[in-house]
Formats: structure tokens, C-alpha cells, sequence
């Protein structure tokens, strides 16, 4: 009865932050990214090199901005933050379809794009469904995240022929367009649920047990080795939700099927969050981190096929990792190191993914151009994914009773069924 109070009441704020959270930077950029990488070499003269670096560009940028963005929430509230964030990303996209074509111009659109549109990113909302949602919070985060997967699923084959018939400023005209759409319509639907309340939590006590905290599992190598093995698989294969489409007219595909199977990516995205939340209750956490690895690892071996079937389940892989692997990496953290310093552990481990996947397409491209094509990045990249699906395989078992202090404190004060072993709690 509860869970459906918390729905009755507080739908506006769900539905307009699930609709305004589709249209987030970093998302939406990542999505529709590679319909504009094969216009814009043919007519600005960019190369896959400069599109990579420009992703790297957006995604350093809003790892960097990302926490005073957060302190800004902290202190004006989300929603306000959110509000200006949609507009400034808005015009970011309309300035990126009037720049010069040349790179340098472009560049500095795509960082402005990340500093203005930085607001948009999941935590906000995140924010505001949290102080909302209390019984049915995991569920309500749960639908907000459905919004994004809807636009990975249709953005990429939407763009392709936006572009194909308005030409690539015709495109981010068009994104500037949807993000006031949806992203006003979210805010405003949002803004009529009333006064956003603090998020429950945010009191004095967990405020200074935070700080507490502090960054203390940063010394414990455990900490690092999980960071390590979820950095693997974005490293080596996030970078081909950029590349997919060009690797793909290379086999000779059209560009709207190169399109549809990139979409596919959007699909798994969704099966991904969805799946990995009843895996966690079913399987060993570190086993089911694991497997999402190595998933995304047999993908890129996929991708050196040319049978569409092959590079459609490839689609698939690559989408299911990139769904899966922050629900699971925030899962760990919590179940390791406990709720005192999670949003700090979490914010720190979101900003290395983050940076990871924007180093990504960089690093694809250089080993495409030094192996002599995509054939070389693809073997690369299967050996490091799958590399980071057996770091993750060694961490130890995580407590599985309730997720509060460190694992040493846990192991210490419950008997589990079974146990960590104090041996690998020292050591870690």
C-alpha cells in the first residue's frame, strides 16, 4: 500500500524526471554520436581520430564538472540546477549545427556542451526521485533510467535520418529541439508535483558519518581492484557505441541498417538494468560482475564477423554490459565498503567510468589506424574486456547481510553462511 502511495503522490515528479532524463548529455550525445561521424568526415573533413577525441573531450569534461555540479544541487536544490542544465544543453546543441566546420570549433562546441548540459545527467534526477520515493524507491529509480534506454533504442535510427535528409547542423538542430521539448516538458511536469523536499538521508548524523568515512577504502587495494575490472570492458569496448556504425558501412552495410543494429545496443541497455538487479538476487555479485565483462568481451569477438546475425548479438553484448555494469558496480560498493562513504566511493568510481569511456574511442582509433584497420582494435579490445572479467572473478565474496559498514566490520559482526575469509579481508 505504501509503494503505491509513493506513486499515487509523486507520479508527476517520476514521469517528468523519466522524460527529462532521456535527454541527458551524456546519453543522448553517446547515442546519436555516431549517425553524425560518417557527415561530418565527408563533409567537414573530420577524421574517426578527431570524432574520438571530441567524446573524450565531453566525457573528461563532465567527470570534472559532475561534483560541483552536485554541490550546486547541494546548495540551490536539483531541480533548479536541472532547469538551467536543460536550456544551456539546448543551446549547446543549436551552437554545435552553427560552429565553422573545422575541428577546433567543433571542440569547443562539444565542451560547452558538457560544461552547459552537465545538469542533465542521471544524479539530478536521481536526486529528485530519491527525495520523493521512499518504500518504492528501487523500483522508481528503476523506470526513471527506462527513459534513456528509450532513446538509446530510437535515437541512433531517428538521427540517421534526420541526417540523411537535413544534413548533420540540420541534426544537432534537431537535438536542440528535442532536448526543449522533453527535457521542458519533464522539468515543467516535475515542477507542478510542488516544493521538491530534501532527500531522506541528507541529515546532519549521515552528513557527518559520511565525512567520517571519508575516502578511507581508497587505501585498500580491493577498492582499486574492483575499479580496475569495471574499467576494462569501458576502456576496450565502450568506445564502439562511436564506431559501430562506421565499422559497419565498412562491411558494406546502408546506413539505416547500420543504424537499427546500433539500436539494438539501446535494447540491451534496457535488459541490462532490468536483468542485472535480479541477478544480484540470484548469483554472487562478483560472478555476475563477471559475466556482464565477459559478455562485452565475446561481442567484440563477434564484431570481426561480417554475418549480420553475429554483429546483431554483438549489438547486444556491448548494450548488456553498459546496462548492467554501474547497477552492479554500485551494488558492490555498497556490500564491500558500506552506505558511510558510498556517495563519495560512487561519485569517484562514476567519474573513472566516465573518463574510461571517453578514452575509449580514442583508443580504438589508434590501434585501428596502427594495426591497419578495425580488425586489430577488435582483438585488442576482446583480450582486455575479457582481462577485466577475471580481475572481477578473483574479488572476494561480499557480505550478503545488510549493507552497512565496511566488509571488515560486517565479517566481524555477523555470522554469514558463507563468510568472507578474514584472510582476504586483511589483505584487502
Amino acid at each position: 500500500m505504501e509503494m503505491a502511495s509513493d506513486f499515487r503522490q509523486h507520479w508527476r515528479t517520476l514521469a517528468g524526471c523519466t522524460i527529462a532524463a532521456s535527454i541527458g548529455t551524456f546519453g543522448l550525445h553517446s547515442y546519436t554520436s555516431g549517425a553524425f561521424v560518417p557527415e561530418l568526415a565527408k563533409h567537414a573533413g573530420f577524421t574517426r581520430g578527431e570524432m574520438s577525441l571530441a567524446t573524450l573531450i565531453l566525457c573528461a569534461t563532465i567527470a570534472v564538472s559532475a561534483p560541483f555540479v552536485g554541490a550546486l544541487m547541494d546548495r540551490y536544490g536539483a531541480l533548479r540546477i536541472v532547469s538551467v542544465a536543460v536550456v544551456g544543453e539546448a543551446a549547446a546543441f543549436a551552437l554545435l549545427g552553427l560552429i565553422r566546420a573545422n575541428f577546433p570549433s567543433y571542440a569547443s562546441g562539444i565542451f560547452i556542451l558538457a560544461v552547459l548540459g552537465v545538469g542533465t545527467t542521471p544524479p539530478g534526477f536521481a536526486r529528485m526521485v530519491t527525495a520523493r520515493f521512499d518504500r518504492s524507491r528501487v523500483l522508481a529509480l528503476g523506470v526513471l533510467i527506462s527513459g534513456l534506454c528509450v532513446v538509446a533504442i530510437a535515437g541512433p535510427v531517428w538521427m540517421t535520418a534526420v541526417i540523411q535528409h537535413l544534413g548533420w547542423r540540420g541534426g544537432y538542430f534537431a537535438l536542440a529541439g528535442l532536448v526543449l521539448l522533453l527535457g521542458g516538458g519533464g522539468v515543467l511536469l516535475t515542477r507542478s508535483d510542488g516544493t521538491m523536499p530534501e532527500a531522506q538521508g541528507n541529515t546532519d548524523e549521515s552528513q557527518s558519518r559520511a565525512r567520517a568515512g571519508g575516502y578511507a577504502p581508497l587505501r585498500r587495494p580491493l577498492f582499486w581492484m574492483m575499479l580496475l575490472g569495471f574499467a576494462a570492458p569501458a576502456v576496450f569496448c565502450g568506445g564502439y557505441i562511436l564506431h559501430l556504425i562506421t565499422l559497419l558501412r565498412e562491411r558494406g552495410f546502408s546506413r539505416g541498417e547500420a543504424a537499427q543494429i546500433q539500436a539494438l545496443i539501446g535494447v540491451a541497455v534496457l535488459a541490462g538494468r532490468l536483468g542485472s538487479g535480479w541477478a544480484l538476487d540470484h548469483f554472487p555479485a562478483q560472478r555476475v560482475a563477471a559475466c556482464t565483462a565477459f559478455v562485452s568481451g565475446l561481442a567484440c569477438a563477434l564484431l570481426l564477423q561480417s554475418d549480420p546475425v553475429l554483429l546483431c548479438i554483438a549489438a547486444l553484448g556491448i548494450g548488456l554490459t553498459i546496462g548492467a555494469e554501474l547497477d552492479v558496480m554500485a551494488y558492490l560498493l555498497s556490500r564491500y565498503f558500506g552506505l558511510d562513504s558510498f556517495g563519495r566511493l560512487y561519485a569517484l568510481a562514476y567519474a573513472c567510468l566516465i573518463t574510461s569511456a571517453g578514452v575509449s574511442p580514442v583508443l580504438i582509433n589508434w590501434i585501428a589506424d596502427f594495426g591497419g584497420g578495425y580488425g586489430a582494435a577488435l582483438i585488442t579490445s576482446t583480450i582486455g574486456t575479457i582481462s577485466g572479467a577475471a580481475v572481477l572473478m578473483l574479488l572476494p565474496n561480499p557480505p550478503v547481510s545488510a549493507a552497512w559498514g565496511t566488509i571488515a566490520e560486517t565479517s566481524s559482526r555477523h555470522r554469514l553462511a558463507d563468510p568472507v575469509d578474514p584472510a582476504t579481508v586483511a589483505e584487502t
